[in-house]
């Protein structure tokens, strides 16, 4: 006579661990995989453009001028008059990316791009939003 083997009681903690080991690498995918970068304090309209660079620039390393003059370099808040000091170490050879507001008097910007060039940025890039004509 053949004897069907014995059942085995299952318990609710067999369920569970597949599940909780599902999660755990989904949580260390999106650890890896997610970008952490600075949010800028505040937004800005970039001025439409119709040749563009497919360049990756990182937010962080952007000096972001809105509309009302406002500064913000590594996502936060720059004073005009600190403007020199936040970038006192900044790499000759490497270009300071702006990313200007669109709706920003032209006046300031120059004032601004002077003062660039008084603490020692030998090079510029203005960013925009490429349009498609």
């Amino acid at each position: 006579m053949i004897l069907p083997p014995p059942k085995r009681n299952r318990s609710m903690d067999d369920n569970i661990l597949p599940i909780i080991n599902i999660v755990f690498l989904l949580l260390i995918f999106f650890v890896l995989a997610g970008t952490i970068t600075h949010s800028m304090p505040f937004d800005i309209t970039l001025p439409a453009s119709q040749q563009s660079e497919d360049r990756a620039v990182p937010a962080d390393k952007v000096l972001a001028i809105a509309a009302d003059g406002q500064l913000a370099f590594n996502g936060a808040t720059v004073k005009p008059q600190a403007l020199t000091y936040a970038l006192a170490n900044w790499p000759a050879e490497i270009p300071l990316q702006v990313r200007a507001d669109s709706g920003l008097n032209a006046r300031r910007l120059s004032a601004i791009l002077l003062q660039l060039r008084a603490a020692g940025i030998a090079e510029v890039h203005l960013l925009s939003q490429h349009e498609t004509p």
